[in-house]
């Protein structure tokens, strides 16, 4: 048998669960690897560490606690399952839930806001007399040089009857 199938037996070995055929094979082996050998040598060691212990006795409240907490019943609402979903976030991701909430809130109450015309700064339908006036009042902040596009375009808004005689 290989080493490894060997390891993998030891404890059922140690407990003496195996076939008396499978007990022997391991003890053969034993016998005869030096490593396998050693490594059972270690778990013994634990295990006879661990049986020096002495035995853990719980306090007498601790048996009242168990049967009172078994007994009650949980509680499953929704604002517990979601403590426990916020508890285990962390904080950056918290915050990056709240804040796409208040974008996407931001957005919709915005859309109500500007259908129903609640805006007083609501851009209304500009006719042609208001365009031409503020078209060619965009001249003052800076000279438009001729032969541009924004040239044409102003000279095309500021067209009038008069400019073609």
């Amino acid at each position: 048998m290989k080493c490894r199938s060997i390891q993998k037996k030891f404890s059922a070995y140690q407990d003496r669960e195996l076939k008396p055929r499978e007990q022997e094979e391991v003890s053969r082996h034993l016998l005869s690897c030096q490593s396998c050998r050693e490594q059972y040598e270690k778990i013994e060691r634990v295990w006879q560490t661990l049986g020096e212990l002495g035995e853990i006795r719980p306090g007498p409240w601790f048996y009242r606690q168990l049967v009172r907490k078994i007994k009650e019943p949980r509680e499953q609402g929704l604002l517990q399952a979601l403590q426990r979903v916020f508890q285990s976030l962390r904080a950056p991701a918290i915050a990056s839930i709240i804040l796409l909430i208040g974008i996407l809130a931001g957005t919709y109450f915005g859309n109500i806001l500007v259908q129903f015309d609640f805006l007083p700064f609501q851009h209304k339908p500009v006719n042609y007399s208001q365009g031409k006036t503020l078209f060619s009042s965009l001249g003052v902040f800076d000279p438009v040089p001729s032969g541009t596009l924004a040239d044409g375009y102003l000279r095309l808004v500021s067209y009038t009857e008069s400019d073609s005689r």
